[in-house]
């Protein structure tokens, strides 16, 4: 009797220091993640100065301090107003005016988010992107498998670029669910390829047009189809760098396999994508709370700060157990 092949089995890792990161866990449900200091100076400010004609009474850095608690806490726009006017009272601040949802709807539709700076201010990075699906609308898990999925399902895609040495998230962009990666790589690579020293990414980014986009002097790290075969050069046309270094991946995938190419390019950072990922979808799930593009788009960039600062406050270190 013939017994069916097993997989592998996982190994196990622990995470080590867990008492700092339990802290760190803590501290990311803490009103002063949100409400520093320098935040409630400007809103005083803003509840004492008057406003003149089509002047906003709040600025976009209070604005983003409400639809960051309003995301962290899992509330909607009328329990977060409530929210922080519970909060100020408690605090003897009642004095200080709070938003309602008909501003901070509308508000969010153009509020200016920077998920990261690190583009703009370090140099030399590695960088990777992956994309993960979000849920605008549409049936549960438990009715498709039930009764199958309706036309109504719509999705949106979020190609998340981060630095694969530190782990910080760079760059994001909404997308349909029907775009291009190699499109959309092109659009959140463009004009910023000064900054970048490498780019590891799977399969989908094996195309010619994507590696002239990030030019010379980038170290790409893509592995090739299984069926990828030499280039060879055409005639009275000099040979830009990306088919040279997947010619030579291709022939050393020939000789060696790809799993010692993987080891020997470092190739393993490129699972790094998915940790972001999957920590994205662990903690805010994978849904949009609003239904027009605009208003989605801030909120994954407010969703992409926060995973940022989580980030900084404390991450896990694990340890594989022997």
């Amino acid at each position: 009797m013939s017994t069916l092949p097993t997989s592998r089995n996982k190994d196990t890792y622990k995470v080590r220091y867990w008492k700092a990161y339990h802290s760190s866990l803590c501290q990311r449900g803490g009103l002063t993640l949100y409400l520093e200091d320098s935040v409630l100076k400007e809103w005083k400010l803003c509840s004492r100065k008057k406003k003149q004609v089509g002047e906003h009474t709040y600025s976009d850095r209070i604005i983003q301090c409400c639809l960051l608690m309003k995301i962290s806490y899992g509330l909607k726009f009328r329990q977060s107003t409530g929210f922080l006017e519970s909060i100020f009272l408690l605090i003897k601040k009642s004095h200080l005016l709070v938003p309602d949802y008909s501003t901070l709807s509308p508000r969010q539709k153009s509020l200016p988010v920077e998920v990261s700076q690190r583009l703009e201010c370090r140099k030399n990075l590695t960088v990777g992107i992956d994309s993960t699906g979000l849920k605008v609308y549409g049936e549960g898990e438990w009715k498709v498998r039930k009764h199958g999925s309706s036309k109504r399902r719509t999705w949106r895609k979020l190609p998340i670029c981060m630095d694969l040495d530190t782990q910080e998230i760079v760059s994001i962009e909404l997308t349909g669910n029907h775009e291009d990666d190699v499109a959309v790589g092109k659009r959140m690579s463009g004009g910023k390829t000064t900054h970048i020293k490498g780019f590891k990414g799977d399969g989908a980014y094996d195309d010619f047009g994507f590696g002239e986009n990030l030019g010379a002097g980038i170290i790409q790290t893509i592995p090739p189809p299984k069926d990828a075969v030499i280039q060879k050069p055409k005639k009275n046309k000099p040979v830009p760098e990306f088919p040279i270094r997947r010619n030579e991946a291709v022939s050393q995938i020939q000789k060696q396999g790809s799993k010692v190419w993987k080891e020997q390019q470092g190739y393993h950072q490129e699972s790094l994508n998915e940790v972001v990922r999957f920590r994205y979808q662990t903690i805010f799930s994978g849904e949009l709370d609003v239904r027009t593009m605009d208003n989605q788009t801030t909120e994954v960039k407010l969703k992409c700060l926060l995973l940022t600062k989580f980030k900084r406050i404390g991450m896990p270190v694990s340890y594989k157990v022997q």
